[in-house]
């Protein structure tokens, strides 16, 4: 018997799930944020008079520095493969993302041990009769190299950029007597930036989130100030405050990219795009340049892991490293799973509800944990799981999945998300007119039709849990080594040959993404 005036909510099901499913990956955000109300406030004056100040400058140095080199390097290669017809160009378009599948506390230890005493460099300078010395331990060597493993997300942003740009725009400014160099800054930059803008974000994050590279040079960063207070010092209190100030700055981040992106307005040119001629001199200087950043990169880094691989190996490696191997496969194939099932009943509940409201508000809720730091999301947890009983392990498989869930959702989430907008709403309302209920026709219709995207979701978030190392270092169980945590103990302890195997892997697990990244920029 129906009440009369009383309608009962459609999709009620739906509704719950996406909340509850909402609700658990902004908690730990919330309970940072709120539990900043309740800090210490006999630790407040001692941070904010010694730590801050010193974790502020450090910070900042890191972030402005390798905003200016990303933006550098990724709009100029990125300018040269759409303009410019030089050798190899086709090939450049993507071994330039080559350097991604890296992760910054990797090209780190390559390159220590590549200007160390006995590195290849030292005993070449040596060779030669002078003994130079080069320090890249140093926030300009952090810079430097952070910049050659990031600039890749300035690179991609910028190309999809340039190559949706009309290309009569070019034809025009270059009719009124403007030269090449000028239309770049006067016509194309200010028409890009937007677009550009959202991949140094991307770039920034990285940053705020690093903490392999900051801590294996020691330079305290607020990611370095947060691990010290927690696991050094037992703090839980200090990590907060540190973890909030890490928070505005990301809020303040994203609304100023919220404001850039919706001020773009880039529309698909499918003219058949001329490069412009130049003199075979000026082809390879432009094929230098762009071999440049994928030397320093990629091919520089991986070479020295491999000779550090040749000279370690042994046959007992076999067996640690398929032990390593088995944990981050563990992990990578629990969280990737959990990711992309909870991700598909987000996108098919918004597809629902169509509410514009609604969907508005919260469809983009899920994209907040891929731009916390992975130490903010671990320290919220620790919190939430101390909230609850103060008695209880905080560290456990459940808990890294939790961390590694809420870190990586938006990679498997905007990939769905891409996917479900492909699908014609009239797929459904046919369905729906033959009788098929709304979960029948998620399982039988559109999860067949989204298997290749579900398929590369899974493939991005296992890889991006086996690179994480903040949040597997903080919520790990006793013991409990991941590919990424060998690497970089192995560098803590002064033994870096022994972390070559585990890097390597790394990267040539990462190297998939880079592929499939690669091919969606070659369909669209």
């Amino acid at each position: 018997m129906k009440l009369a005036g009383i309608k009962r909510p459609r999709h009620l099901f739906w509704r719950l799930a996406t909340n509850l499913v909402l609700a658990a990956i902004l908690l730990p955000l919330v309970l940072v944020a709120s539990r900043s109300f309740m800090l210490d406030t006999s630790n407040l004056l001692h941070i904010t008079k010694n730590l801050l100040p010193l974790y502020l400058w450090n910070t900042s140095i890191l972030v402005i520095g390798t905003s200016i080199l990303t933006l550098t390097i990724g709009v100029a290669t990125a300018w040269f493969v759409t303009v410019f017809d030089f050798p190899f160009r086709r090939h450049f378009e993507w071994i330039l993302i080559l350097p991604l599948a890296i992760p910054t506390f990797i090209n780190a230890i390559a390159y220590v041990g590549l200007t160390d005493y006995a590195g290849p460099l030292r005993i070449f300078f040596r060779w030669i009769g002078s003994d130079i010395y080069i320090d890249v331990m140093n926030h300009s060597g952090a810079i430097i190299i952070m910049s050659l493993v990031l600039y890749p997300y300035v690179y991609v942003t910028s190309r999809s950029a340039f190559l949706l740009q009309s290309a009569s725009l070019i034809e025009v400014s270059r009719s009124l007597g403007q030269t090449l160099e000028k239309t770049f800054f006067r016509v194309v930059l200010p028409l890009s930036w937007p677009a550009i803008f959202a991949g140094l974000i991307l770039v920034i994050m990285e940053v705020l989130n690093d903490y392999g590279v900051v801590s294996y040079f020691g330079i305290p960063t607020f990611t370095v100030g947060i691990f010290r207070s927690w696991l050094a010092l037992g703090d839980l209190s200090t990590a907060i405050f540190l973890s909030v100030v890490v928070l505005i700055f990301v809020v303040i981040l994203l609304i100023i990219e919220f404001r850039a992106n919706s001020k773009k307005k880039l529309t698909h040119d499918k003219s058949e795009r001329q490069f412009s001629k130049i003199r075979p001199k000026r082809k390879w200087l432009i094929f230098s340049l762009c071999l440049v950043p994928v030397l320093a990169g990629f091919i520089i880094p991986v070479s020295q892991l491999t000779w550090w691989f040749i000279l370690a190996y042994s046959n007992d490696i076999w067996a640690q490293l398929i032990e390593l191997a088995g944990n981050t496969a563990l992990l990578g194939a629990l969280s990737s799973g959990i990711v992309v099932i909870l991700s598909i009943l987000l996108t098919y509940t918004f597809r629902l509800i169509n509410k514009k409201g609604w969907r508005k508000t919260t469809s983009k809720l899920p994209m907040l944990g891929y731009a916390m730091p992975g130490a903010v999301i671990a320290i919220g947890i620790v919190a939430f799981i101390l909230y609850i009983n103060p008695n209880l392990i905080y560290s456990g498989i459940m808990a890294l999945i939790f961390g590694y869930t809420v870190r990586f959702f938006a990679v498997g989430y905007g990939s769905i998300e891409s996917g479900f907008d492909k699908i014609p709403k009239q797929i459904d309302d046919a369905a729906v007119s033959l009788g098929s209920n709304t979960f029948r026709n998620l399982i039988k219709v559109h999860i067949p039709i989204l298997k290749p995207v579900l398929i590369g979701s899974l493939i991005m978030v296992f890889v991006d849990v086996a690179k994480e190392l903040p949040i597997t270092l903080l919520l790990r169980p006793f013991n409990y080594e991941t590919l990424a945590t060998n690497a970089f103990q192995y560098a803590k302890d002064e033994m870096a040959p022994r972390s070559a195997s585990a890097s390597l892997l790394i990267i040539f697990a990462s190297a998939i993404p880079v592929y499939y990244l690669n091919r969606i920029l070659h369909r669209k």
